[in-house]
């Protein structure tokens, strides 16, 4: 479920650059990632715990059921439509009330 966590993050971050017209490859602290997204993983970092909170509050709150996950042939165990729409919701849900009170400071 983090690992889901991190891509939705992930998407929505390279989204954001890509639209403010940077170049998503030109990193610092990832300079060398083989994707060529170091940029956005540097502007992940920040935001890690924000995700990591929201996904552990969720996992110590909820009572899991078998039918949340399915299991594929090859082992991966993967989670279904409805719970990753739950996790997409959590965090937008989180990123949004994290960067509220940023853009609020500056006026905007």
């Amino acid at each position: 479920m983090l690992n889901y966590s991190y891509a939705i993050l992930e998407s929505q971050v390279r989204t954001q650059v890509v639209a403010e017209g940077l170049d998503p490859s030109i990193g610092y602290l990832h300079s060398s990632n083989p994707e060529g997204f170091g940029f956005v993983l540097d502007l992940m970092e920040p935001l890690r715990p924000v995700v990591e909170r929201s996904i552990l509050e969720f996992v110590q709150a909820h009572v899991f059921h078998p039918a949340d996950f399915s299991i594929r042939a090859d082992g991966a165990c993967r989670l279904n439509p409805e719970m990753a729409r739950h996790v997409v919701r959590l965090v937008a849900t989180s990123l949004d009330s994290y960067a509220k009170p940023l853009t609020t400071s500056k006026g905007r």
